[in-house]
């Protein structure tokens, strides 16, 4: 409710018209804000899911012309491999001469020259055994030795699966390279050796997708599974290094986990939508990126149309609002020029307005409101006569306490100067009870203040009774810092004295004690008079218990318990436990209130 009350206080803050413009405005813009930003944004989505969707199509075909592409080379390699003469040969190589090796050269190389489409995209082809010696080589190019060391052991850690990875040669060409080991036909699990044929990696930049055209700056490449780039149509992607936002590839991989073949991020700082295919057999990924500059074309001019209307449409509210406003804002200026005048204190003025809108009706009213205020000047008047009146009987009423206490001070000091010392101190007391009860207001206060007032009765009763009782306090350490409500022990104190001693031959002795039970203040008056039966002491909690005289009993006790009641709920309170000639105890139940003056002096003194 909060950001309301702000919005509520801001707008009263400000001028009605400047308010019936803005929400005129606010009423007619705001829709078509609202409608055209959705029809902009329905369509950027649609264009943008069409687009992802022929993305992915493309991919996928793509993918499938890749694989057409590399199972030539995959039956080039077997025709090879496969060949028993050629077998033959690898597994015998150490025993050829240089005749029988010269001689396989060639058979080889016819059996390529079969293959003269394939043979114009092949740098090199060459066969190895187990031990690294090459078999055959074809050079129309150099490849280094280490290449074909990482694809041998790339090969044998794949337990011999065929292996799509790309090398530089020596002259600097880019080549897509299938690296296959040679089995045994007659021992399957017997090697042979390796074969290894690059292809030069323009037959799929230039040939396999370079003609795809899906959109201005789009890019389509190939990566392996480490990342890394295989082929690319642009040279600002580097074959044969790690894509240069190592995040695509993560996002790649959790997309394929659920199933989503395009999907949208940034590369470079730019936003892109990506779709992606994957290839099982060579473990390549191939993917386009589309720079959503680029999508976002066809929803420019939908964008322009909007804004161009919601402009048109704001001139038009604007001029509807400011006609709208002067019908209110003008009477209102008049009605509040002559409140201004009121003001001021000329209370002789009306307003002429015989509109019959809702201002018409608040100027009527205004005139209506002057008059009467004229005549409640006057009674005003005559009600300040007598409020000074009260105000002097009041300040009257004030000086009795104060005689009262000046009085009781000169009886004690009148007492003392006849040496009359009980009555001294019995006056003293009965000035501090009066004092408590008149001036002091508070409704509640602590339990160390309220045993002294139980101290200043104990001391007038004695006046009254002598020696006859002895009353003894004994509190656990923490409790006099409680908070109880004021007068709450005394009603029960003056029971103890006043019907306790009666029909006994034994001085009374009361006892006051006090303790914390867990969250809880538990005060004991226990004493050994005359006592009273169970049932009566029921009666007496409840306010039930009718005297002989026939009028209600004990309502000090009846008081007590209402009052801890009220403040503390139905769980707190009083319990009487009594029996005849063996005295009585009473139970004070109370919540632990801490006095924060005192708890703070008890930690100062403990420090």
């Amino acid at each position: 409710m909060k950001p309301i009350s702000t919005l509520h206080k801001l707008l009263r803050n400000t001028s009605i018209k400047s308010r019936l413009i803005y929400t005129l405005l606010v009423l007619t813009t705001v829709p078509i804000i609202l409608s055209g930003s959705y029809s902009y944004l329905g369509a950027s989505d649609a264009i943008k899911m069409k687009i992802s969707t022929y993305s992915a199509e493309i991919m996928k075909q793509l993918r499938k012309n890749e694989q057409l592409e590399n199972k030539k080379y995959v039956s080039l390699s077997d025709s090879i491999m496969l060949d028993g003469d050629v077998q033959h040969y690898i597994q015998n190589y150490a025993e050829v001469d240089e005749t029988g090796k010269k001689e396989m050269s060639v058979y080889i190389n016819n059996l390529l020259s079969d293959k003269l489409d394939l043979l114009q995209k092949i740098k090199n082809v060459r066969i190895m055994t187990p031990d690294a010696n090459t078999v055959y080589d074809m050079g129309f190019n150099v490849i280094s030795d280490s290449n074909f060391e990482r694809l041998v052991e790339r090969i044998d850690k794949a337990d011999g699966k065929d292996q799509w990875s790309y090398l530089t040669t020596e002259q600097g060409e880019a080549c897509i390279v299938l690296a296959r080991k040679i089995n045994s036909l007659k021992n399957w699990d017997q090697s042979l050796g390796y074969i290894f044929i690059s292809i030069g990696e323009q037959l799929y930049s230039e040939e396999l997708y370079s003609d795809v055209d899906m959109g201005d700056g789009t890019d389509v490449f190939i990566l392996d599974d480490r990342g890394s780039v295989v082929s690319s149509r642009s040279s600002k992607i580097p074959l044969h290094e790690p894509f240069k936002d190592k995040k695509l590839m993560a996002a790649i991989q959790r997309h394929e986990a659920n199933g989503s073949p395009s999907f949208s991020m940034d590369i470079s700082g730019e936003h892109h939508l990506v779709a992606y295919s994957y290839d099982v057999y060579s473990g390549w990924y191939l993917i386009s990126t589309i720079p959503d500059s680029y999508l976002n074309n066809e929803t420019k001019y939908i964008q322009r149309s909007i804004v161009v209307t919601c402009v048109l449409l704001i001139v038009v509210s604007f001029v509807i609002a400011l006609l709208i406003s002067n019908t209110i804002y003008r009477p209102l200026t008049k009605l509040v020029e002559q409140t201004s005048r009121i003001i001021r204190g000329n209370l002789n003025t009306t307003v002429q307005d015989d509109s019959k809108d809702e201002i018409g009706y608040l100027t009527d009213r205004f005139n209506v409101m002057v008059e009467q205020i004229n005549s409640l000047i006057e009674e005003t008047k005559r009600e300040q006569q007598q409020k000074r009146e009260i105000e002097l009987q009041m300040l009257q009423a004030q000086i009795n306490p104060h005689f009262l206490f000046n009085t009781l001070n000169s009886l004690k000091w009148t007492a003392q100067l006849s040496q009359a010392e009980s009555v001294s101190i019995g006056l003293s007391a009965l000035a501090e009870l009066l004092r408590n009860t008149i001036i002091d207001k508070k409704e509640f206060v602590t339990l160390r203040e309220e045993l002294r007032n139980i101290d200043n009765y104990v001391v007038i009763q004695k006046v009254r009774y002598g020696s006859t009782f002895e009353v003894a306090i004994d509190m656990q350490p923490g409790t006099e810092q409680c908070q109880v409500p004021k007068f709450i022990l005394q009603p029960i104190v003056e029971n103890a004295i006043i019907h306790g001693q009666e029909g006994i031959t034994h001085n009374l002795s009361i006892t006051i004690n006090g303790m914390l039970q867990e969250k809880e203040l538990v005060i004991t008056i226990a004493d050994n008079g005359r006592g009273m039966d169970q049932s009566k002491a029921e009666q007496l909690l409840s306010g039930e218990y009718i005297s002989g005289e026939g009028r209600l009993a004990n309502i000090g006790i009846t008081n007590v318990v209402e009052r801890i009641k009220l403040n503390f709920g139905e769980e707190y309170g009083v319990a009487i436990r009594s029996k005849e000639q063996e005295g009585t105890v009473v139970t004070v139940k109370l919540p632990v209130v801490m006095d924060s003056e005192e708890e703070n002096s008890a930690e100062r003194a403990k420090k």
